[in-house]
């Protein structure tokens, strides 16, 4: 029983100490505690003097930010004006820019078509140069064509003359051409006669040459007296076609003979039923229209 109160007792004992190590040590926590609060009070109101002096510090300089922000809105404002101002002006510039691009495009297309000139002024210089040699030559050509026209107008005269030669020897021509003229007696021969008003014949002989650049054949040969006044004497009533003036003509005799390439002796007999008048007489021969030859002769 007594064990059991000791033991009791001792637990008491043991539960009180217990208590009072936990009342000191909570007494010890309260002591550390009040003593911590009273740091941190202290600290705390030291910290508030120190906020409230931020605090207006803060407060003056949000005031001066206000201050701040409202000249930041007008520059904003300003910036904003500037900022379309320079938008149209940028508008302005880029419409520039395309006008400057566009006029380099173009002055490039002008330089393209500038080398193109060059090129083409390079190839007219040559062209020049050629031109010039051109001209020298042409020159040289003139000087020859000169003188071959000089040599070929006297080919051409000399041609003429040839040219001449052959007509003329391609035509049957009448040589030896004689005029006689008689009067009539009525026992005796008619005798030669060269007073007009006397003649009462005439006859007119002539030869025809040959020729070998005259084909053969049948040759119409016309005999034509021209009196002093211009008329035909003892005209026909037919006429011929005289080449050269290409005129018809009375003839005062005519006929056909037969050409070989031999010459041929021809004379005409002309009976003149009225006197025939003083002056210059002009006989001519045609064969085939073309004149072979001619002979003047005078009556008184």
């Amino acid at each position: 029983m007594e064990n059991f109160r000791e033991k009791r007792l001792e637990k008491k004992l043991e539960t009180q100490q217990t208590v009072s190590i936990v009342v000191s040590i909570i007494l010890l926590l309260s002591l550390l505690g009040n003593v911590f609060l009273f740091v941190r009070q202290g600290t705390i109101t030291g910290e508030k003097d120190e906020l409230e002096a931020e605090l207006s510090t803060v407060s003056q300089q949000q005031r001066v930010a206000e201050a701040s922000n409202v000249q930041l809105k007008a520059d904003i404002e300003t910036l904003n004006t500037k900022i379309e101002e320079l938008g149209e002006t940028a508008a302005g510039l880029q419409l520039e820019i395309n006008a400057k691009r566009a006029r380099i495009n173009r002055l490039s297309g002008e330089v393209f078509e500038m080398d193109n000139l060059r090129a083409q002024i390079t190839e007219l210089e040559s062209f020049e140069a050629m031109y010039r040699e051109v001209l020298e030559e042409k020159e040289e050509l003139i000087a020859e064509v000169a003188l071959l026209k000089e040599e070929l107008t006297g080919e051409k005269e000399r041609f003429g003359l040839l040219e001449e030669k052959v007509e003329k020897a391609s035509f049957l021509k009448a040589y030896n051409i004689c005029v006689h003229n008689f009067k009539e007696r009525w026992i005796c021969r008619p005798v030669k006669m060269d007073v007009a008003r006397r003649v009462d014949r005439t006859t007119v002989s002539f030869e025809i040459n040959d020729n070998i650049f005259v084909e053969p054949g049948e040759r119409d040969v016309n005999m034509v007296i021209t009196g002093p006044q211009g008329n035909v004497v003892s005209p026909s009533t037919d006429t011929f076609l005289i080449e050269e003036t290409g005129d018809s003509s009375y003839f005062t005799g005519q006929r056909t003979m037969m050409y070989e390439n031999e010459p041929v002796s021809m004379s005409f007999t002309v009976d003149h039923a009225t006197n025939l008048e003083s002056g210059t007489y002009l006989v001519k021969v045609y064969i085939d229209g073309e004149e072979a030859g001619g002979k003047e002769f005078s009556l008184e």
